[in-house]
């Protein structure tokens, strides 16, 4: 079983190499849409690097979109109920867009194996990964130039990049009832280098008209704006 499961991971690996894009594999960040683009230090995605998502499945699925778009292939290694209908709301192509299950050590060969053929890999680590084998996987990226989104609290070492949602306020329910119409995150950016100076921004995943917005550029236009985000009730701390 196990070495059957190897073998198809290998050919999507293969096929993968095969048809990324040339332009995308010789430039030094993948692209992310212009909503993360003003919140992320270096406006994208650099390649061989490291990047933690915490608290929001969907800031996770954001960060893959616009690369995604542009014809890179992004996997999913170990997610928990991972909706595809969001997914593809969010731009992400899932024809390029394969989810791999697997758990405990299978987890580490099969990002390890992943990362030798996909630009992006989303992964969620299970339980008790040690610190040899993050570090290890991050060796690993740093050589093919992909990127690693470690999502969740089970990455046990520092990445180069890190997102934590901090806030999450749905808008729409503001007397009990009616209908969840947009949320406001907060998300801090910290991690090595440039990011090292943890800084919080604001941003709307997704906004009242279901795009996804810097904070200052949907103030203009998020129905009852920053009023409402202050004044209204709001869904603390809701999970992605």
């Amino acid at each position: 079983m196990i070495a059957e499961r190897d073998v198809r991971m290998q050919r999507l690996v293969e096929v993968a190499a095969r048809t990324r894009p040339v332009t995308l594999a010789h430039q030094r960040l993948l692209p992310v849409i212009p909503a993360l683009a003003t919140i992320l230090p270096d406006g994208g995605l650099r390649r061989g690097s490291t990047v933690g998502v915490t608290g929001s499945t969907s800031l996770a699925l954001a960060l893959a979109a616009e690369a995604s778009r542009s014809g890179s292939w992004c996997a999913v290694v170990g997610t928990p109920a991972l909706g595809l209908v969001a997914a593809d709301e969010l731009g992400i192509a899932l024809e390029r867009f394969p989810l791999i299950g697997a758990s405990g050590r299978m987890w580490v060969r099969a990002v390890a194996a992943a990362l030798e053929g996909f630009d992006l890999v989303l992964g969620w680590p299970s339980g008790g990964l040690a610190l040899a084998e993050a570090r290890r996987l991050t060796a690993v990226v740093r050589e093919r130039g992909s990127v690693l989104v470690a999502c969740g609290p089970g990455w046990p070492d520092r990445t180069d990049l890190s997102l934590t949602v901090v806030r999450s306020d749905w808008l729409g329910l503001e007397h009990g009832h009616g209908r969840l119409r947009a949320r406001r995150l907060e998300v801090a950016v910290g991690g090595r280098g440039v990011a090292s100076i943890v800084r919080t921004a604001g941003l709307w995943l997704p906004a009242a008209d279901g795009a996804i917005v810097a904070e200052d550029v949907a103030a203009e236009g998020a129905d009852e704006g920053a009023d409402e985000a202050a004044g209204g009730a709001a869904i603390e701390g809701a999970a992605g």
